[in-house]
């Protein structure tokens, strides 16, 4: 048995980090802060191929993969949604984000529009500053002249899911081995 379960684990291992990979996937966090009533924020992440990002700019049709989160205040409860269950969508041509270190600013000023992202039941106008919650008919506004910052991290690589099964079988080889030994 013990040497079927390293046989298996030396498999996966090797075809994780032997398999061609995909183009590399980057995430990027995000947050709006200072612009809400009762210190409320919006926070979240795109996830989009690294390549997406050479022209200084991963814009929305690029994302693979995004999620929001509003914090919460009187007006709104909090909730979070992401393109599992929602969608994106804006009026402009030119939508996404600055990821080069140029600061993403409200309105339009600095020539992108974050967008607008919804569920059946919440949205979120990211360049305008609207949270809606639909069912409730409740709304929060953003103040778009308020000194709030929208923050961009640096990329992050999303490990890509043949690397994670590869690593997972490795570790848990390495247990059952480590284990086996104890008990002998």
């Amino acid at each position: 048995m013990k040497r079927i379960v390293f046989a298996v684990a030396a498999t996966l291992g090797v075809t994780a980090f032997a398999a061609p990979a995909d183009a590399a996937l980057f995430k990027w966090s995000v947050d709006y802060t200072g612009f809400f009533a009762e210190d409320a924020f919006i926070s979240g992440f795109f996830i989009a191929e690294g390549t997406a990002a050479t022209d200084g700019v991963v814009s929305g049709n690029e994302f693979d993969s995004w999620q929001w989160s509003w914090s919460g205040n009187s007006e709104v409860d909090a909730f979070t949604i992401s393109s599992s269950d929602g969608e994106f969508a804006s009026l402009f041509d030119n939508t996404g984000f600055f990821v080069d270190g140029t600061p993403n600013e409200l309105g339009l000023t600095d020539g992108l529009d974050q967008g607008l992202y919804s569920s059946d039941d919440f949205g979120l106008d990211l360049e305008f500053l609207f949270v809606d919650n639909f069912g409730a008919g409740a709304i929060s506004d953003g103040d778009l002249t308020a000194l709030g910052t929208i923050s961009v991290s640096d990329p992050e690589p999303v490990p890509e899911p043949a690397t994670l099964l590869g690593l997972l079988a490795v570790a848990g080889a390495a247990a059952v081995a480590k284990r086996q030994k104890q008990a002998a």
